[in-house]
């Protein structure tokens, strides 16, 4: 096969490094390779030993060696500078603060070059180019997941604003008190709607035990439960009177396994207290590329880089 053709996709979470080496021969990279372990707590040099063994590990299984590979992109959690690979602070990955992630993964792994960029910047472009966001010009990427988070394309440009933080919806407050956020804040979706948040307020390691305890009636998960519920919703209400997009396309396992309690809650939020000229515009949607949307975002951001075609979200 053509080195052209196979491209590593790196998804860095705070729990856990999943990478894939995929072949792009349709509208959406073919994964054939691919390979997830525990994200270290010990060090931001042991986390990016990890990425390079998962990346090795993703090669193997698929006999590519690195000269097959025409380029490699990593999601990371952010903010971040995507130019020169620099993670500025992620709260839930160890050490990473002022870190050059890029430039020691590259070295890791014997390559000249390791484009990064923030997950959702990553996922956004995925489900733009090969997801449910295809054709649009105004869309919101937003990931409920272990934090929360988001991405901007206005007008057929992603936004990224003066500091490259533009999109962090996670810690948009949304409430006038609540629990402190990682961010050291307070009353931001994400301490109210996160997994993680959800998780250590009931006192678990796993928001789908809450959500379990809330379906079975428990009074005290109810309570977190609605809690984040009224968070997103006054999110999403935000998001589609400021921006008015055309699409709100949401993912991340959270969303992903609890619709009824995220999409559905943002939903029915708009349709009720958005501005009406904005609620008839925006429709709330589930992203189409699942669980590895980090990945294949990440192979899409690769391959677009590497052929010049990356001026809208440069």
């Amino acid at each position: 096969m053509r080195s052209s053709e196979h491209y590593i996709g790196i998804d860095l979470g705070g729990s856990h490094i999943r990478s894939v080496v995929a072949r792009d021969d349709g509208p959406i990279p073919r994964i054939i390779g691919r390979d997830e372990r525990a994200t270290p707590r010990s060090g931001p040099d042991d986390v990016v030993a990890a990425i390079a063994e998962s990346c090795r590990a993703s090669r193997a299984a698929v006999n590519a060696p690195v000269r097959d590979i025409a380029a490699v992109a990593c999601s990371a959690p952010g903010p971040l500078d995507h130019r020169g690979g620099i993670v500025h602070e992620a709260p839930n990955v160890v050490g990473f603060i002022e870190y050059p992630l890029g430039p020691r993964l590259a070295s890791a792994l014997g390559l000249p070059e390791i484009y990064v960029d923030r997950d959702t910047i990553m996922a956004a472009v995925g489900e733009a180019n090969a997801g449910a966001a295809k054709g649009s010009r105004n869309f919101i990427y937003v990931t409920i997941s272990t934090g929360i988070g988001g991405a901007f394309v206005i007008d057929g440009h992603l936004l990224r604003g003066a500091a490259n933080t533009a999109g962090e919806i996670g810690h948009i407050p949304v409430a006038l008190e609540g629990p402190r956020c990682g961010c050291g804040s307070y009353g931001c979706v994400e301490s109210l709607a996160a997994g993680r948040f959800i998780a250590e307020a009931y006192g678990v390691d796993d928001a789908a035990r809450v959500y379990a305890a809330a379906a079975s009636g428990e009074p005290r998960a109810i309570a977190i439960i609605t809690r984040a519920e009224q968070a997103l919703g006054n999110l999403a209400i935000g998001l589609a009177n400021a921006l008015s997009p055309a699409l709100i396309v949401v993912g991340g396992s959270v969303a992903e396994h609890e619709p009824e309690h995220t999409l559905e809650v943002m939903r029915r939020a708009i349709a009720a207290r958005a501005f009406k000229v904005a609620a008839a515009a925006v429709r709330i949607v589930p992203a189409a590329l699942g669980r590895d949307v980090g990945m294949l975002g990440a192979v899409i951001y690769a391959r677009e880089r590497r052929a010049g075609r990356d001026e809208w979200f440069r």
